[in-house]
């Protein structure tokens, strides 16, 4: 299958900032973002606009009225006749903007064409609360292959540690620090197995890493993905 064709990279995309692209198509794809950066540009930009369209749109508080109507609806209750509030022709604009937008999207992704990825591999994926990627981690046999994202905005006097949570312990095991561009490869820890591993954290640490061989601030957490 030919990655560089920017019409499949845009549908891949596309369904994985949506969440659309689901089970082992996700996975891979994660996958495939650390090794092309056309893959990683493209859900860049994908989260741009959906970001672009969010912040664009006004928040509306919904009145008690429709909170009501709303549990009866969950109940499945019959609530007596109530006087019918107008909503605000701002509200209205509201959903009539966000309407058009996921039909737009929705018609996108239904005319691209249907794809599947292939290979397998332990990958990971972290992000930040906005859900922009900020590290992409491939493991290979003997080490972790880390690349830095270009959305990511490191603190020049901080450095930013990786770290593996065993399943069944509490103490976290430093796993190296992580690039604050570029690319960088970590050796493998002997206690890393992919099986055994509940979670990874990052944490922003004082130049040269933690000083007590703890997280100092942990940042971001992600799981291991085996695909």
């Amino acid at each position: 299958m030919n990655y560089n064709k920017p019409e499949l990279l845009e549908t891949l995309a596309a369904q994985y900032v949506l969440g659309t692209l689901k089970g082992l198509a996700r996975k891979r794809f994660q996958r495939l973002m650390l090794s092309l950066p056309q893959a990683r540009e493209a859900t860049v930009m994908w989260e741009q606009n959906l970001n672009d369209l969010a912040s664009a749109i006004t928040p509306q508080a919904p009145s008690a009225h429709v909170w009501q109507h709303i549990l009866d609806k969950i109940e499945n209750t019959s609530p007596p006749a109530k006087t019918v509030i107008k909503p605000a022709t701002s509200l209205w604009r509201t959903w009539s903007f966000i309407a058009t937008a996921a039909c737009i999207i929705l018609a996108f992704l239904i005319i691209q064409p249907t794809t599947q990825l292939q290979d397998s591999q332990q990958i990971a994926l972290v992000q930040n609360q906005n859900k922009q990627s900020l590290w992409f981690i491939n493991v290979n046999e003997q080490v972790l292959s880390v690349k830095a994202s270009t959305q990511l905005v490191a603190q020049t006097d901080k450095d930013y540690e990786l770290w593996m949570i065993l399943k069944g312990q509490d103490a976290p095991i430093s796993l190296g620090l992580l690039p604050k561009q570029g690319k960088k490869l970590l050796i493998k820890d002997t206690r890393f197995n992919a099986q055994n591993i509940a979670l990874l954290a990052v944490s922003l640490e004082p130049l040269g890493g933690s000083p007590n061989g703890s997280p100092t601030e942990v940042l971001y957490t992600t799981e291991l993905v085996i695909l």
